[in-house]
């Protein structure tokens, strides 16, 4: 009774109740626990993402494969061992956790900030600023935040940020104005930001990897190596794989060109931009300069 009692007051997820069949009672939990499938996916995820330091990578997979049984436990450290004996993270250093937490709890409080941040160019500034969003994205954390001083939200990767504390000044937003981090990624692509844009390309690639890649792509036209328009399954992507030289029209959101410009290069000969006009003219003048460097 005591112990239940502890329990309710405490409201934990834990409970007390008499088994018949083990003659005793039993602390039954109704929280979720991780499964040996799960963990396993997890420290997956995060050997590959290398984005944390050596010793914060070792102690999170100590602690997820601490969350399982001994026997599930020794089922998956072995499948990890290597890959965590080889693990080589990105070069920055910065410890992440507590950095992370911190921007996590100022964002919850909506807390203005002033930081101090190491460009690109290693020049040391000064920013006010007020965070709307953690975001990953290849490699390497970012904080959105909106500058008053620039009217926008810009992104600061966490990496780079010196220190950082309350500001006396204060930044407020609307729930109207509130940085939608959800939509802002099906449509960011390497982190370069910019307006909202539609493009078309046409495109000889894998169609499923082009649709992966950009969220809000859709497959608007399918063409035959002879290029013969043929009809269109939206049901089922694999349908709309082009075969022997054929190729698809896809249209799709981004913010601004020079993010989706960089993936685009990477298709090389697999990709035609059609629109709009000035990431067309970007593609040419880039093209030019990548010619230009093997003269």
């Amino acid at each position: 009774s005591d112990i239940k009692a502890f329990l309710a007051n405490e409201e934990l997820h834990q409970s007390i109740h008499y088994s018949r069949s083990h003659h005793g009672y039993q602390l039954l939990t109704d929280q979720h626990e991780l499964s040996a499938q799960e963990i396993l996916v997890l420290a997956k995820i995060l050997l590959a993402s290398r984005a944390f330091p050596k010793a914060e990578l070792d102690q999170m997979i100590a602690g997820l494969l601490h969350l399982i049984k001994d026997d599930d436990r020794k089922a998956v450290a072995p499948i990890i061992k290597n890959e965590t004996f080889w693990y080589v993270p990105v070069h920055h250093g910065q410890l992440l956790r507590q950095r992370l937490w911190d921007f996590s709890q100022a964002i919850r409080q909506h807390q203005t900030l002033e930081i101090t941040y190491l460009r690109r160019d290693q020049e040391k500034v000064t920013r006010t600023i007020f965070p709307e969003a953690i975001i990953f994205s290849e490699y390497y954390f970012y904080i959105a935040s909106y500058n008053e001083t620039y009217g926008a939200t810009l992104f600061y990767r966490a990496d780079r940020i010196q220190n950082y504390h309350a500001a006396t000044t204060k930044i407020t937003r609307t729930r109207a104005q509130r940085f939608e981090d959800g939509e802002f990624r099906q449509r960011i692509q390497f982190m370069y930001p910019g307006s909202v844009q539609k493009i078309s390309f046409q495109f000889w690639g894998i169609v499923e990897a082009a649709l992966d890649r950009l969220p809000t792509a859709q497959v608007t036209h399918l063409w035959a190596a002879d290029g013969t328009e043929l009809p269109i399954n939206n049901s089922d992507y694999r349908q709309q794989q082009p075969r022997d030289g054929g190729s698809v029209t896809i249209e799709a959101e981004v913010f601004g060109e020079r993010g989706v410009m960089m993936w685009l290069l990477s298709q090389g000969a697999l990709v035609k931009v059609l629109s709009p006009q000035s990431l067309v003219t970007a593609l040419q003048a880039e093209l030019e300069q990548i010619q230009a460097r093997y003269h």
